[in-house]
């Protein structure tokens, strides 16, 4: 038992060495959110939680990028079996490319909220739900920022009727800028649900508008609906 201890204490200081962290702890103050690796904790921290790049050690041991005490980023989860996963990673759960390495098997792909999806990613956007829209259109227009701007119009004319607007989203600021309303700075994939209530020419009924969406890919978008 004693030289196990003395194994794990070293490979966790090889970890820190090879990471080239500073060996400075921070257990006074600075919180990694998941049990697993909460134990020690070398690396960046901010409003007291691991933010930054640092290695965490409890039952497991993580070595990468944190965000508010949660692995974000790019890091190597290794499990106490020795199996690790080294990807990318979005609030403690496994998101992008990544692979598996076991004792006799390697798993290389793409995951989704901790799940995987296969070997190939997803499409670069899927539609979740539309609810009284007449046509929509989603195009990625750059992949040099990180924004979405999305476009309602009726019979040409934008925003015509629209009452009780609501956005919500995933990751990323609000913005608005003339008739367009954006995102900036999102994460990917990024959910986005729209919902509004709009008029119809005459003004003579109302339809409640649905459209949710996720855009898997980095870059920025325009997306047009149409009511």
């Amino acid at each position: 038992m004693r030289n196990s201890r003395i194994l794990v204490t070293g490979t966790f200081a090889c970890v820190l060495l090879v990471s080239g962290i500073n060996i400075y702890p921070q257990s006074s103050g600075c919180k990694v959110i998941p049990p697993s690796i909460d134990g020690k904790y070398y690396g960046d921290c901010k409003n007291g939680l691991a933010h930054g790049k640092g290695v965490a050690q409890g039952v497991d041991l993580y070595t990468g990028q944190f965000r508010e005490g949660l692995p974000h980023g790019k890091g190597i989860y290794t499990w106490a079996n020795g199996t690790y996963y080294e990807g990318e990673w979005k609030y403690g759960l496994k998101e992008g490319k990544g692979k598996i390495v076991c004792k006799d098997s390697v798993v290389t792909g793409y995951w989704k909220r901790d799940k995987y999806i296969g070997e190939k990613p997803s499409q670069p956007y899927s539609i979740i739900r539309s609810m009284c829209v007449v046509r929509y259109s989603i195009k990625k227009i750059s992949s040099s920022d990180d924004e979405i701007r999305i476009r309602l119009t009726r019979g040409g004319v934008e925003n015509a009727g629209v009452e009780d607007f609501s956005i919500a989203f995933t990751s990323g600021e609000e913005f608005h800028s003339g008739n367009i309303i954006g995102l900036q700075n999102p994460e990917f994939p990024l959910d986005i649900k729209i919902t509004f209530s709009a008029w119809n020419v005459s003004h003579a009924a109302k339809s409640e508008v649905v459209f949710e969406f996720t855009i898997n890919e980095p870059g920025t978008w325009d997306v047009a609906i149409s009511y």
